[in-house]
């Protein structure tokens, strides 16, 4: 043992029915190794190279925006999803993943930096936080267990989150923990949070947090004072390990459900008490496929089949009869085979819909998934999240006039946006200018004026005063653009914005 270990290695035994029931891979380092060979999809990085549109992290602001919406998009997915990604109805994505090596050096990068996706989201406001994956209790340790291990990966994430243009980095470091390395973790999310603030001003830095402490070893509340939000994994309480057939996210029954990971004494009550806007609730967009011995629910399970997805388990209810489970509030479905049964449990809009509620109940920072793309072209979740979360204010134009091609008032940047944000227009000819800010009741909050001699695109910054150098307050914003020619003629255009203090 080197000098520079933190710790020995501890062995530490927990309970038995703790320990039975913790999965020894979760859902994200099963799909990872499944989707190892598979290529990253071209759209995501596009040209590659420095992203064009800037980082918007606001870490400290995140309590004071709407709920978060919180997306894990794996590199692996559908090129038609990706097209027909809704961003106004997240606030992150989190690209999965950057593979972390037991040094601390950042291995497999799955051609990070993603360009094209950095570029999209800024584009619409939404952040992007890079994913920083590691699996297994002895790879854990090594890099957080050892100071100089510590040390080289900060210095790499930063750079990569640099390198990309985003906004900050999920930590998600998974294994069992009988090593002991639970116990170091706030530690070291402390140590990683304060660098990241130091040498990124912004940088939002997080944690995918198990939804149960199986074995007694973690400090939940700990945890979410060590960086700027929890990403809770509230799924995996069943899986291919099961003996018997039941739900991966069960929102009440049994010994451990979401409820209880957000209300119980052991794992995050005392956290949803005290700082709820540090905690994200994350839902499963896929579920557990099982041989069963009989069709009865929670019967003993013969062999594990797969995790299906959204899109696979929405049509596959609606062939084989979906049944409500009032025990743990989720849905699932059953059918036979050549005299074998198969059980399906999943969650559907209706029980994750009541998963929201608990979180938005809880006044939690917001709700997430694992993963984007597992629903595919389904519209149900997208809509579930409109009528729980609602949707940001898209970056989309309010036209009061129909527009030329080449002129027009471009989306401010960033948006949303705390400081400063940058207004721009585009003109087809001489003229003079007026643009209009009003708040969401119709008040006049600036007027800004200009004349143009030629055509081409202008801009001018807004620190978010009014026109006597006050700040304004939080909130939801329109900015009107007036042009009128040489010839006399006018036209006008509005945009919205989104200002958080």
């Amino acid at each position: 043992m080197t000098n520079s270990q933190l710790i020995a290695p501890i062995v530490v035994l927990g309970l038995a029915l703790g320990a039975l029931a913790q999965p020894a891979k979760g859902p994200h380092q099963i799909e990872l190794e499944r989707h190892r060979d598979a290529p990253v999809l071209d759209a995501l990085i596009g040209q590659g190279g420095r992203p064009s549109m800037p980082s918007i992290a606001r870490a400290r602001r995140l309590a004071s925006q709407n709920r978060v919406v919180f997306g894990y998009l794996p590199y692996w997915i559908d090129a038609d999803y990706y097209r027909n990604l809704d961003f106004d109805l997240l606030t992150h994505v989190s690209a999965f993943s950057l593979e972390v090596e037991p040094d601390g050096t950042i291995g497999n990068a799955h051609g990070w930096p993603w360009t094209a996706l950095v570029d999209s989201a800024h584009a619409h406001g939404v952040y992007v936080i890079v994913t920083a994956t590691l699996f297994g209790d002895s790879e854990v340790l090594s890099v957080i267990g050892d100071k100089n291990h510590r040390q080289t990966f900060f210095r790499q994430i930063r750079d990569r989150i640099i390198e990309g243009g985003a906004d900050g980095v999920n930590i998600d470091f998974e294994g069992p923990g009988a090593n002991g390395w639970p116990a170091l973790i706030n530690d070291f999310m402390a140590e990683l949070t304060d660098f990241l603030h130091r040498e990124i001003p912004g940088c939002q830095v997080s944690f995918a947090a198990p939804p149960v402490d199986w074995a007694g070893r973690w400090d939940f509340p700990g945890l979410a004072d060590s960086c700027d939000y929890l990403f809770i994994m509230g799924y995996a309480f069943a899986g291919s390990w099961s003996q018997e057939s039941g739900p991966t996210a069960p929102l009440t029954g049994g010994w451990r459900n979401i409820t209880t990971t957000l209300q119980g004494a052991s794992d995050y009550g005392e956290a949803t008490r005290r700082s709820p806007e540090k905690l994200i609730l994350g839902v499963p967009y896929y579920g557990c496929q099982w041989k069963t011995a009989g069709p009865q629910a929670r019967n003993a399970t013969v062999e594990f089949v797969n995790y299906p997805t959204v899109l696979q388990t929405l049509p596959g209810a609606a062939v084989h009869g979906r049944m409500w489970d009032e025990f743990s509030s989720t849905p699932w479905y059953r059918y036979q085979e050549e005299g074998q049964w198969y059980q399906v449990w999943y969650d559907d809009p209706a029980s994750l819909g009541l998963k929201f509620d608990l979180a938005l109940q809880a006044n939690l920072l917001g709700v997430g998934m694992w993963a984007l793309g597992y629903e595919g072209d389904r519209r149900e979740p997208w809509d579930l999240l409109a009528a729980k979360m609602g949707a940001r204010v898209p970056a989309t134009a309010v036209s009061e006039t129909p527009q030329a091609r080449d002129r027009g008032l471009v989306q401010n940047y960033p948006n949303p946006f705390n400081g400063a944000t940058h207004i721009s227009y585009d003109i087809d000819g001489a003229g003079s200018v007026i643009v209009q800010i009003f708040d969401a009741g119709g008040r006049a909050i600036l007027p800004w004026r200009a004349y143009h001699g030629e055509s081409g695109r202008y801009g001018w910054w807004w620190n978010g005063g009014d026109g006597r150098g006050q700040p304004v307050a939080s909130g939801v914003y329109f900015y009107r653009l007036v042009f009128t020619g040489a010839d006399g003629q006018s036209w006008r255009q509005t945009r919205r914005m989104v200002l958080v203090r």
